[in-house]
């Protein structure tokens, strides 16, 4: 039995179309569009003349920030992006223990969802509890219903032992991922940034990656200090040294790259690394703003960490870049949310981000008709100045309802978040304990 969406604006991103029609979804997948016909046993379902998305993918986050809304500031206002990092997410993810990263990712994934974001690259960090993280991490993610692509953030900054287990931990998942590819989860070599990292344990990701044909996923010049310290130890530019250490490849995910200036370009032409653009982060953290339309290797859109509304974030792609006068189009800005479904797509083996026959049945149905007229030429517009996330109805992921009507019905999502208020509380408990 399928479910049949009719009287639909189908709205593509990849590249941006727009049709009047319907779907039929059947068995996890999209079996048909436009003139669809209903089968025996299939629910048909009235879209009235909305709008239907593709699921959207959060192209870089850290669901383990899911707990921090309204945290306490740390006792000394940090002055630096350094002090931001030490002052408060490093304190933020030495609190973190099983239950914590649990539920953080179960609160991201529901707010993802109702968002209409139903896939999150993920990017993790508990230094207190390393081994079997990623497998925590899924368990919150799977009583929602999201599809994950993650990896451990490795970091020398606890020691040997720490970056030991980080890579370890890395290593397990890449491997429980590559034995049952089930398009639901899938793995990368995780690190932080290369200013926290010995010259070995990077060369341990890069290898870890080429044995899993995998990429690594790495904060990159975020912050000046990233480029200088890297200069300073090593007496040689930070892409060159993830060149040396192999995790300058193609399935890599270089996050941020605030601070790549002219000389970079060369190597990520090269290369053809992803860069993940974060621009309501890089506001928050007074970073600068990253050259994305000059980047010449493909560029995703991701938060960072500050919720899973893509809708949002690319509103504040398209109006920083006017702020910064940077040349950005608006299609660009589309290609990033596009290109974000295609790189999470290469890591889980399923066609995501497209309405057609063969991709996977991640289908977000709103209640936004269009008020003005809707075309391939116009997608853009509609989708910064007028379809937001307030208008995502119904979430589907992989054929099953994980929303409808704006209620969940994958979870008991006020016990949920019952519970997080508690293990939020706890949290913030432990992190006043600790020094900044």
């Amino acid at each position: 039995m399928g479910v049949v969406l009719r009287h639909a604006v189908l709205v593509d991103l990849d590249p941006p179309g727009v049709q009047e029609g319907g779907l039929r979804l059947d068995g996890g997948f999209i079996a048909s569009r436009g003139g669809v016909n209903a089968e025996p046993g299939d629910t048909v379902v009235d879209c009235g003349g909305a709008v239907v998305l593709p699921g959207l993918v959060n192209g870089h986050t850290h669901l383990y920030s899911s707990l921090a809304t309204g945290m306490p500031p740390p006792r000394t206002a940090p002055t630096s992006f350094r002090e931001i990092l030490e002052r408060v997410w490093w304190r933020l993810d030495q609190a973190l223990d099983a239950d914590g990263v649990e539920t953080s990712a179960r609160v991201g994934s529901l707010d993802a969802v109702r968002c209409g974001t139903t896939t999150l690259i993920d990017h993790h960090a508990s230094p207190n509890f390393i081994v079997g993280s990623l497998d925590a991490v899924e368990r919150g993610a799977d009583e929602i219903g999201v599809r994950i692509v993650q990896c451990y953030e490795t970091t020398d900054r606890h020691g040997p032992d720490g970056a030991r287990q980080g890579l370890e931990e890395n290593r397990r998942y890449l491997d429980k991922c590559a034995r049952r590819r089930d398009g639901r989860y899938a793995a990368m070599a995780g690190a932080h940034a290369a200013f926290t990292l010995e010259r070995q344990t990077l060369e341990e990701l890069g290898a870890l990656a080429s044995v899993f044909e995998a990429g690594v996923h790495i904060h990159v010049a975020e912050d000046a200090c990233d480029e200088q310290e890297i200069r300073r130890r090593f007496g040689m530019s930070l892409l060159d040294l993830l060149e040396q250490t192999g995790i300058l490849r193609p399935a890599s995910i270089l996050v941020h790259g605030t601070h790549l200036d002219a000389d970079a370009m060369p190597l990520l032409r090269e290369h053809t690394p992803t860069v993940a653009h974060n621009p309501r982060s890089n506001m928050n953290n007074a970073v600068g703003y990253a050259p994305v339309a000059e980047f010449p290797c493909p560029v995703i859109l991701g938060t960072d960490g500050i919720g899973s509304d893509m809708l949002t974030e690319a509103r504040f792609a398209w109006f920083k870049a006017r702020d910064s006068r940077a040349s950005l189009s608006g299609e660009h800005v589309l290609a990033m949310l596009a290109g974000a479904a295609r790189r999470a797509s290469q890591a889980l083996g399923v066609t995501l981000g497209r309405l057609e026959p063969a991709a996977a049945a991640d289908v977000v149905v709103t209640d936004y008709v269009p008020t003005t007229p809707l075309t391939a030429e116009n997608v853009f517009g509609h989708l910064v100045f007028g379809l937001g996330p307030q208008f995502a109805k119904d979430v589907m992921i992989g054929g099953r309802w994980v929303m409808q009507d704006r209620r969940m019905v994958t979870c008991d999502e006020k016990g949920i978040r019952r519970r997080a208020r508690e293990q939020a509380a706890a949290i913030w408990k432990r992190m006043e304990l600790l020094s900044e």
